[in-house]
């Protein structure tokens, strides 16, 4: 049985990795949120209301970033019905220097359920930024996702099918696979489950977001792209930004800790980009200049 489970999961990841490498989709929609880090497995026989308030050193999406470090400091709250349907609302505040202010809201509404070893979860989401935003995903107004995950005993497989909604009405999809293997204590109260993950998807978003921020000027920075940091008030387009690629291959390392009534977190991410932009700038071509980044989320939940 052991070895059949192995076999499947094997198959499974290597019929998802060859179904979608090469592939070009266009921009179909996509959504790939990640809900609170600090979210864990609840008992289903209760409702409960879990708040939360998490630190992120820098708003990365898939390997992609403003040239300017965006820090957040962030606070959620989340109520979750014993049948599986939760709502959750969330404020994020930027940290940095000269630009406190709450940067995005966000609103979600979701079904999550579980049978055996194979939990799912389904989901849209609505955001609401700030004009002055030069978050990379800041031209996104909402998503819808789907999460299914199987528990194979040494270890665990997840996959993201998501919908990306921009504000110009074009959308990007994304799909995800992670494997992760939990350790836990014996107590139950202390678990790091490492994981490495592929990421997938096009790229309007950034499209959108390298034309508001290029032509308009807001913002602080503008992308990864080297000489293309400073092109305000010039025409860009991101090149076969519909095409569908690989996106990011990330490396987790999350690590809870529970004290009732809290439970604490701590998840540093490393994330290095894969597939990086052609832009044009007024006719100039420039390759984008993408680098790996380390970035960290730290976290207290409390379930009530």
């Amino acid at each position: 049985m052991k070895n059949f489970q192995y076999m499947l999961a094997l198959l499974v990841l290597l019929l998802f990795s060859n179904h979608v490498i090469g592939q070009k989709i266009k921009s179909v929609n996509q959504n790939s949120k990640t809900k609170d880090s600090t979210e864990v497995k609840h008992e289903k026989d209760s409702s409960y209301v879990s708040l939360n308030l998490s630190y992120i050193s820098d708003a990365v999406f898939l390997g992609r970033k403003d040239s300017v470090a965006m820090p957040y400091l962030y606070a959620s709250a989340m109520y979750h019905h014993k049948s599986g349907i939760y709502g959750m609302g969330s404020l994020s505040y930027i940290t940095k220097a000269n630009e406190s202010r709450v940067d995005l809201f966000l609103a979600s509404l979701g079904y999550d359920f579980s049978y055996n070893n194979f939990d799912g979860d389904i989901s849209i989401t609505k955001y609401f930024f700030n004009e002055d935003s030069y978050n990379v995903i800041s031209q996104v107004s909402a998503d819808v996702t789907v999460v299914l995950s199987y528990d194979f005993q040494y270890f665990n497989l997840a996959a993201t099918a998501a919908n990306y909604f921009n504000n110009n009405s074009t959308s990007d999809f994304f799909l995800s696979t992670e494997v992760s293997h939990d350790f836990i204590t014996r107590n139950q109260k202390f678990q790091i489950s490492p994981s490495v993950g592929l990421y997938f998807g096009s790229q309007n978003f950034y499209q959108e977001y390298y034309t508001n921020r290029g032509s308009s000027g807001q913002g602080q920075g503008q992308g990864q792209g080297g000489t293309v940091n400073s092109t305000s008030g010039y025409n860009i387009t991101v090149e076969e930004s519909e095409t569908f690629n690989i996106m990011a291959i990330e490396f987790g390392l999350p690590v809870w800790y529970e004290a009732e009534p809290f439970i604490f977190m701590f998840y540093p991410t490393y994330v290095i980009p894969q597939s990086p932009s052609r832009l044009i700038v007024d006719d100039v071509v420039y390759e984008e200049d993408l680098d790996p980044t380390l970035y960290f989320v730290l976290g207290v939940s409390l379930k009530i």
